[in-house]
């Protein structure tokens, strides 16, 4: 089995600098994790040294994530704005080439944003060409793109992982793939397991988080059952803990994400747990499969 798991920066703190970044990776390393995933809104506000450092001192692979906003929006009507989503990706991708993580994945395709309309056809032709040229890029790079489907509530164009492997083929991308997120699916999916096998080549990284966001294991997400679905199609991409509490977010992300309630204090025992949780069903999913 060659998944690795990782757990997101986010869990500890929305604080990532040269001081915090050494210590939430020190602290993720001595839990057993095996990657650290940063969230770029801005990829130029990226502390790249602190990155760096931390990553080489804990010894954690490292995930980048993103999600573009309003004024870099590539699905805009706006030409200018349009042109800024792209711009943003695109410095992304050679951020990820430079500090040695194998992707860049996310909200890549429109804006982390409460539409008020559905995209038009238009639009979609629009995306599709941009992350077109955006998959060449990545390839140019040695790097690859991940489109994540999100909720309706937080952006539109990919909601399921149909639409997100339907906007790569059209997009004819060769260096992308569908990065997965548990919250998004137990919103969205109708059948999670028949998603998965419908889709099961171009799966390639997973958030792993609760229907609440909060401690892994006490919502309702169904997660020996996704493990199952996972490991029934051969999956080896990474499993990542995403989840959040308004204790370690500021305002801006907390109501971003509509963060109203506090899920936990201790940011090292939610990891521990959430870290037990994926490996034991992981390690159940797998032994279920050869038995069957």
């Amino acid at each position: 089995m060659s998944v690795k798991f990782g757990v997101h920066s986010l869990v500890f703190s929305d604080r990532w600098d040269g001081e915090s970044a050494p210590a939430i990776c020190r602290r993720a390393a001595e839990m057993g994790y095996e990657l650290i995933e940063v969230l770029m809104f801005d990829p130029a506000t990226l502390n790249r040294e602190a990155t760096r450092r931390a990553i080489a001192e804990s010894g954690l692979g490292l995930r980048l994530g993103m999600a573009l906003g309003p004024a870099a929006d590539i699905s805009s009507d706006d030409p200018e704005t349009a042109r800024r989503g792209k711009e943003t990706v695109a410095l992304a991708l050679e951020i990820a080439s430079e500090l040695g993580a194998p992707a860049v994945s996310g909200i890549t395709y429109a804006a982390f944003n409460n539409y008020v309309a559905p995209q038009t056809e238009r639009q979609v032709e629009q995306v599709a060409e941009a992350l077109g040229r955006l998959d060449i890029r990545a390839g140019e790079l040695g790097v690859r793109l991940g489109v994540e489907p999100v909720n309706r509530y937080e952006s539109y164009m990919v909601n399921t992982l149909d639409q997100a492997a339907a906007l790569i083929g059209k997009a004819g991308g060769k260096n992308m793939f569908v990065h997965m997120d548990t919250f998004h699916m137990n919103i969205e999916e109708s059948d999670i397991a028949a998603a998965i096998l419908r889709n099961a080549p171009m799966l390639g990284y997973a958030h792993v988080a609760d229907s609440h966001r909060g401690v892994l294991g006490t919502g309702n997400f169904d997660l020996d059952g996704y493990f199952r679905a996972l490991a029934a199609i051969g999956y080896a991409g990474d499993l990542t803990f995403e989840g959040f509490s308004s204790r370690m977010l500021g305002p801006g992300l907390v109501g971003g994400v509509r963060l109203w309630r506090e899920a936990w204090a201790d940011s090292a025992e939610t990891a521990r747990l959430a870290l037990e949780a994926m490996r034991t069903g992981w390690k159940t999913a797998h032994a279920a499969t050869r038995a069957a």
